[in-house]
């Protein structure tokens, strides 16, 4: 196997050419106050556009001009992908982002991954939210800085307890919704004061260590919210719940908490990908860690069955 080439970062240079020096005074200092105002005040915190450009000018080539604009570039770049990330995740977002980012500053830096880097790519370093350039793409893709790059940023480094694309996702797909379905279920069931238990900080941990990717946590709280409604609710409905007293009465019961909570098992007992089993008086729905997300609507099918 080939050995890998170490990045090796170049020295800053002494000193800057005059007219770099004079196009980055008039093309980019001229900018860099009305920037750093509006990333302030997106973050309702001061904040700091702190680049380097003897540093970063060492990886200038010939080709390279208009430095200045480079520069600036980059800065307006992350100004507008800030702007496009706090639109998504708005202020759970820029909580997050502020929590991270500690020294309230982005800088600007040749990517340590040499030839294995992206032309452009973002991470959050010491509390610094660093701007990550390939060694021989200066000043390419500078608008390509979108949400993404940030959220990701964020995610690598966060303390909290769910990652900002879980916990925004709980927040827009199961915290808007959960009150009308869980209204919903109750009707079904005749049981108005039923409880579903998402069970959010155990379901996340064991997706956490059951998977090897974090796709699904995008989507984490859509998914969850899919277990109860599309699964649950559609099965509970087309067993005739609604309608039935001999069944709702068996449901009550055996459901003796009036709980309906959502876990993952190491193994099922009975189902493929997903069941319902009752244990100390809740019904849990149920399912592996690797067969997350699928089959959804099977969950909650053998419930008449525990009955």
């Amino acid at each position: 196997m080939a050995k890998k080439n170490v990045f090796t970062p170049k020295p800053r240079v002494e000193k800057l050419p005059l007219a770099v020096r004079k196009d980055i005074r008039d093309n980019y200092d001229s900018k860099k106050e009305e920037l750093e105002a509006k990333a302030t005040e997106l973050l309702g915190t001061k904040f700091t556009i702190n680049f380097d450009p003897p540093e970063v000018w060492a990886y200038a080539t010939d080709s390279t001009s208009s430095a200045g604009s480079i520069f600036a570039g980059y800065a307006e770049g992350f100004v507008s992908g800030l702007k496009s990330y706090l639109e998504y995740y708005e202020d759970l977002g820029k909580d997050y982002f502020n929590k991270a980012v500690t020294q309230s500053e982005v800088t600007l830096n040749a990517n340590p991954l040499g030839d294995e880097g992206e032309t452009i790519t973002a991470d959050i370093k010491d509390g610094v939210f660093r701007i990550l350039f390939r060694h021989d793409k200066l000043g390419y893709n500078q608008s390509w800085l979108d949400q993404s790059y940030f959220s990701k940023a964020v995610d690598a480094v966060t303390t909290e307890t769910f990652s900002l694309k879980a916990k925004s996702s709980i927040e827009k797909e199961w915290e808007e919704n959960y009150e009308d379905l869980t209204k919903e279920i109750g009707e079904i069931l005749a049981i108005p004061d039923v409880v579903l238990e998402p069970n959010f900080v155990e379901v996340y941990a064991a997706l956490k260590a059951g998977r090897k990717d974090n796709d699904w946590e995008a989507s984490f709280g859509k998914a969850i919210l899919a277990y109860f409604q599309d699964g649950l609710k559609y099965n509970l409905t087309s067993a005739g719940f609604k309608d039935d007293d001999m069944l709702q009465e068996g449901f009550a019961e055996l459901v003796t908490s009036k709980t309906i909570k959502l876990r993952i098992v190491k193994e099922l007992k009975t189902g493929y990908r997903n069941e319902a089993f009752l244990e100390d008086g809740v019904l849990c729905l149920q399912l592996k860690a690797d067969h997350w997300y699928y089959n959804v609507s099977d969950m909650g099918d053998n419930v008449i069955k525990l009955l």
